[in-house]
C-alpha cells in the first residue's frame, strides 16, 4: 500500500477510547453549537499559544474574513497578500469588498518578501485609488514569515498586520508562538493541519481583548452583548461542539506529535538535502512541520518515481492565486512575482505526519535519493 500524505486513521486509533467518548458527550448534553467544548477549546488554544484570547469559528477562511471585517475592511481598501498560498487568503479579502494586492515571496522561505511589499504599498499610494489597510502574511508550510520587517512596514503606513498561521500553528519563534506574532492571527482546523478536526473549523487568536470581542460579535450575527443585541452587521460562523471535542483531544497530544514531526523533518533534511532543496528553519525557529515541501527542477520526474515506489505526494499551489480567473484583475507588486512563479513550478510535498513508521520514513528517503542517484 502507498505511504499516505496523511493518515488520520492511525491518529484516531491512538486517541481512542477518549475520542469517541468526547464526541458522545456532546450528543448527551445537546449543546451542538458553541457548547462547553468550544468554550474550553478557546481557553486552551490561547494558553497553548501564549495569547490572551482565541475565538473559534466555522473554518479558516471565515477566520480571515472575520478579522478583516473587525478591522473595518471594505470597498476602496487594499489588503496586501502573497499569491503563493491557498486561495482562501485572497478570497477572504474579496468577500469583504476590499481588493487583494499580490506581493512576491522570497525563494528561501516562500513567505512574503518585505521588499516586494514595500514596492506594492508605494504603487498603491501613487495610484491613489485604494487605501492601504491590512497586510496578511502567510506562514507557508509552517515557516513563520519575517514579522519584524513586515510589521515595521505595516506600522509605518498605519496598517494592521494579520498572520495567516493555518500551516504554522504549533511553530515556535524567539518572539513567541505562531498565533502571537501579529495584531491578530488566524488558523484553520482543516483535517490535514497539525491540529485538525473532523470537518471544518477555524479560530482567530489575538492579545487584543476588544478586538476579540468584536470578532466574536461578527461571527455571531453581530451580537456584541445581550443588552445591545445585534449591535453590528454580523454573520453566522460558529463552531460545532463535536469539532471542539475532537480538537480538545488532539490538542492534548499535539506537543508530543510536534516532537515526532520535528524528528522526521530532521531525518529528511539530513538525508535528501544533497539531491534537492529542503526547507530550512530560520535561526531560533522550531517549525510545526505541518507539511514538508522540497524543491527540484525535476519535480514531475521525481513525483512519478515516488509513485512507482509507493510514496504519495502532493503538488501545492502549482498555479499561484494571481493567475486564476477570479483574481486575474487584482493589482500585483510592480516588481512582479517572479519568485512566486518559480517556486510554484518546483515544489513537492512529501508524506508528513507523526504516525509514520521508521520503515516508512526510510522508504520516503530512499525514494527521493534513488531518483537522482540511481
Amino acid at each position: 500500500m502507498a505511504i499516505k500524505i496523511l493518515d488520520l486513521a492511525r491518529q484516531r486509533d491512538a486517541l481512542e477510547p477518549n475520542l469517541s467518548a468526547a464526541m458522545l458527550a456532546v450528543l448527551d448534553h445537546g449543546a451542538f453549537i458553541n457548547g462547553p467544548e468550544v468554550k474550553k477549546l478557546e481557553v486552551e488554544l490561547a494558553e497553548f499559544c501564549g495569547a490572551k484570547a482565541a475565538v473559534a469559528c466555522a473554518n479558516g477562511t471565515d477566520a480571515l474574513e472575520l478579522i478583516l471585517r473587525a478591522f473595518g475592511c471594505g470597498p476602496d481598501d487594499a489588503v496586501f497578500v502573497p499569491s503563493l498560498t491557498f486561495a482562501a487568503t485572497a478570497e477572504s479579502v474579496a468577500l469583504t469588498g476590499a481588493t487583494p494586492v499580490f506581493v512576491d515571496v522570497t525563494l528561501a522561505t516562500g513567505n512574503m518578501d518585505p521588499a516586494s511589499l514595500e514596492q506594492a504599498i508605494a504603487s498603491v499610494l501613487k495610484k491613489g485609488e485604494l487605501s492601504p489597510k491590512v497586510v496578511i502574511a502567510v506562514d507557508l508550510f509552517s515557516l513563520p514569515a519575517d514579522y519584524a520587517a513586515i510589521s515595521a512596514l505595516a506600522r509605518s503606513h498605519g496598517m494592521k498586520l494579520v498572520a495567516d498561521a493555518a500551516q504554522s500553528f504549533g511553530s515556535e519563534t524567539p518572539d513567541g508562538m505562531a498565533g502571537t506574532l501579529a495584531d491578530a492571527s488566524t488558523t484553520s482546523f482543516y483535517p490535514s493541519k497539525s491540529l485538525g478536526c473532523y470537518g471544518d473549523g477555524g479560530a482567530v487568536i489575538t492579545n487584543d481583548m476588544e478586538l476579540a470581542k468584536t470578532v466574536r460579535g461578527v461571527a455571531n450575527h453581530g451580537v456584541t452583548s445581550a443588552k445591545s443585541g445585534h449591535g453590528i452587521l454580523g454573520r453566522n460562523s460558529r463552531m460545532d461542539s463535536i469539532q471542539g471535542a475532537v480538537l480538545l483531544e488532539k490538542l492534548a497530544v499535539l506537543a508530543d506529535e510536534l516532537d515526532v514531526r520535528r524528528d522526521i523533518a530532521a531525518k529528511f533534511g539530513a538525508s535528501i538535502g544533497n539531491v534537492c532543496t529542503v526547507p530550512t528553519e530560520p535561526e531560533g525557529v522550531r517549525s510545526a512541520w505541518t507539511y514538508y515541501v522540497i524543491r527540484t527542477a525535476e519535480r514531475d520526474r521525481l513525483r512519478a518515481h515516488l509513485e512507482s515506489k509507493g510514496v504519495s505526494t502532493v503538488v501545492y499551489y502549482a498555479k499561484p492565486i494571481h493567475l486564476h480567473d477570479a483574481f486575474k484583475n487584482c493589482p500585483v507588486s510592480p516588481t512582479g512575482l517572479r519568485n512566486t512563479e518559480e517556486l510554484a513550478g518546483s515544489m513537492l510535498c512529501l508524506p508528513m505526519h507523526p504516525y509514520l513508521t521508521d520503515a516508512e520514513v526510510a522508504m520516503i528517503i530512499d525514494g527521493v535519493t534513488s531518483c537522482f542517484t540511481g
